[in-house]
């Protein structure tokens, strides 16, 4: 383990200047994987090493279904300083104003390299505090001095319409994370379009899972998300090449079944396996 946070500290660059700079990681597309939290230093300690020359970036989603288990800033911190590049979502439900900061400072000082906005699923426990909106999230960082070099995100439904497109891509983000995407179609929008001409990056969620448990999976996504074995995720991933910055690949039933998607996707992609710094 490095000897401090500041190895792994994030550059201070703005909006843009992030973009430009992360922009060349890969040859083609970046390619995200996503780590559910996890208590268990063993096992995230072993999924960091398998990842390493795998996975440009990790993001760690932050108690999905309402369900806690560890916050999703910890347990990005605990990856970065394992030498990975990760970005932690943050439930707005859950906290004020005043948290998000606090947050947002603690990344920076983790090592995380940025941050997802979300609202989230309503939580098993306690209310939902309701307080900061993901627009008003956004704009609050921005201009906060303490979040400088921190890339931020949101969520983009591609259920939506172009007019509603257009309202979420207008955020000062550094990249979006697309979900309900069915066919490349989707993608091909005047909105999409034109946040990418400004250097917004696209990544859209591409779930996997064992063939024999592919209907599974879909089932407790409740149908909003299409679900993939490594094959197809392979075709349909080459389809998307022009239209997106990359994909996140997520593999909610097996770390196995995560490691062998990204590296055949990087074959596949002619990406060379790359070091982290």
């Amino acid at each position: 383990m490095p000897p401090s946070v500041q190895v792994y500290a994030v550059p201070r660059c703005g909006a843009a200047g992030c973009s430009a700079r992360l922009a060349g990681v890969a040859a083609g597309l970046e390619l995200w994987a996503e780590v559910s939290p996890s208590r268990s230093r063993k096992k995230l300690s072993q999924l960091a090493g398998r990842l390493h020359g795998l996975a440009d970036y990790i993001d760690v989603p932050d108690s999905p279904m309402g369900i806690p288990v560890a916050h999703a800033l910890g347990v990005a911190g605990f990856l970065a300083l394992r030498g990975l590049r990760v970005v932690a979502n943050i439930r707005l439900a859950d906290i004020n104003a005043n948290a998000l900061l606090s947050l947002a400072g603690a990344a920076r000082l983790l090592g995380v390299q940025g941050l997802v906005l979300l609202q989230g699923d309503p939580p098993v426990y306690g209310k939902h505090v309701g307080q900061v909106s993901t627009e008003y999230g956004v704009k609050l960082l921005r201009g906060w001095e303490g979040a400088e070099g921190l890339r931020l995100g949101v969520i983009l439904s591609l259920a939506r319409g172009d007019e509603e497109l257009a309202s979420r891509l207008s955020l000062p983000v550094d990249f979006v994370l697309a979900t309900r995407l069915w066919e490349p179609g989707q993608l091909d929008r005047p909105p999409i379009r034109e946040a990418r001409r400004r250097g917004i990056r696209v990544i859209p969620y591409v779930v996997v899972a064992p063939e024999n448990r592919v209907g599974e999976l879909a089932k407790l996504l409740s149908g909003h998300q299409p679900v993939f074995t490594v094959e197809e995720m392979l075709d349909f991933v080459l389809g998307l090449r022009g239209l997106v910055d990359g994909v996140l690949v997520s593999s909610p039933l097996s770390h196995s079944l995560l490691v062998e998607a990204l590296r055949r996707l990087r074959e596949a992609l002619g990406h060379r396996s790359r070091g982290t710094d």
